[in-house]
């Protein structure tokens, strides 16, 4: 459409130019001048404007290329014959100018998709969202308590503790829980090294100190949660 707007500025500013009308002053206060451009390309100079005539700067459009075919052949008979009666100077200039810029339409054109054979990709479902991750039901977590108390020795519960809760996450209260079921430290601290990456609200996690009366299984505990 621009380069319509061009060619169609260009032929009356030919055949005025051809002709002895006075000129007409502007109303008192207007500026006079050539006006500046208000097609989609004004901000561009130089080098940018031919690259937005070429289409980088600009969005693909579905045209009817048989009819945009003819009105360009019709639009480009018109520039070159008022080129050969009118044309001088500058006007010269500007007519090849527009030429020109049909040519660059014409490449376009060659590349855009028909209106009538155009058949868009439909677009993609949105990605699902993450799953939401849920701490281990009550009832699960006590038939795993219940399996560790009925084994004697602390490796023994770890072995039930392990092969239970692969898959599952734990609120800090509920890891508590199991920490009652080890007699020795190093026990709750191997405990917690098992489930603290699968712990949802780690900010509560200071509440695991009251399981260890030493100060060096405190540190070992102040280790394992801030790591």
């Amino acid at each position: 459409m621009k380069a319509l707007f061009v060619a169609i500025t260009l032929l009356t500013a030919v055949t005025a130019s051809a002709q002895t009308a006075p000129t007409i002053a502007p109303p008192p206060g207007q500026a006079t001048g050539s006006a500046p451009p208000t097609s989609s390309a004004a901000g561009f100079r130089g080098d940018d404007n031919a690259e937005f005539r070429r289409g980088r700067f600009s969005t693909m459009v579905v045209v009817d290329r048989e009819e945009m075919e003819r009105r360009l052949a019709n639009l480009e008979a018109l520039i070159g014959e008022a080129f050969e009666r009118g044309g001088r100077g500058g006007s010269r200039g500007k007519l090849r100018e527009a030429y020109e810029e049909l040519k660059d339409i014409r490449e376009q054109l060659a590349d855009a998709p028909d209106v009538r054979g155009y058949n868009p990709r439909p677009t993609p479902p949105p990605p699902p969202p993450p799953p939401a991750y849920q701490p281990i039901s009550d009832g699960r977590l006590q038939k795993i308590v219940s399996a560790m108390s009925r084994e004697p020795f602390g490796e023994d519960k770890m072995n039930v503790l392990e092969g239970a809760t692969q898959d599952s996450y734990f609120l800090v209260n509920q890891v508590q829980q199991v920490l009652s079921q080890f007699q020795f430290s190093k026990d709750r601290l191997q405990a917690v090294r098992l489930l603290w990456s699968r712990v949802l609200d780690r900010q509560n996690g200071f509440q695991l100190y009251n399981a260890f009366p030493m100060s060096s299984d405190k540190a070992e505990l102040k280790r394992i949660i801030s790591g």
